[in-house]
């Protein structure tokens, strides 16, 4: 019965937010030091006719980092306040899992496979950009409390609070 409470919900949403954001910290570190362990191992790792691997890593790493964000919204669309932990949670962690597929495979294609350090920096930016512009922020909560309320409203079952 405490957990229908707007304010419980509030502090599980801080929580929710809180966890997703150590992760993408996580995840965006672990980028960085494989950006900068690869740099120092890529040495004289030159192939002969894989620039167009370098380029189609890169490539996909900008369409797997607009394809997250397209996740991210498709599934922010569906949180309300009977769903947040669970599909918020969701709304986010999918989307890093994208990102983060995208940015490993750039860096480690362009670093470890046939050494392109312009390719890996532009892909090391891309990623990391794109996960710090993907963290949650606490002020999401008014969103779907207003887009919770108004669904309610409009199905007849809206609480005073």
């Amino acid at each position: 019965m405490t957990k229908d409470y707007p304010m419980v919900k509030q502090i599980d949403f801080v929580i929710a937010v809180s966890r997703i954001r150590i992760i993408g910290i996580a995840i965006i570190t672990g980028l960085i030091v494989i950006f900068l362990f690869g740099l120092f191992v890529s040495g004289n790792n030159k192939k002969e006719n894989f620039e167009i691997i370098n380029l189609s890593s890169l490539i996909l790493l900008i369409i797997l980092t607009a394809l997250a964000f397209i996740v991210r919204n498709m599934i922010l669309k569906k949180v309300d306040l009977s769903n947040i932990l669970t599909t918020f949670f969701n709304a986010y962690i999918i989307p890093f899992v994208i990102l983060d597929f995208g940015a490993l495979f750039c860096i480690s294609t362009n670093l470890f496979v046939n050494e392109n350090i312009l390719y890996a920096s532009a892909g090391i930016i891309i990623s990391v950009a794109g996960m710090i512009l993907m963290l949650p922020r606490e002020d999401q909560f008014e969103d779907i409390k207003n887009k919770s309320l108004t669904k309610d409203t409009a199905s007849g079952e809206a609480d005073i609070n």
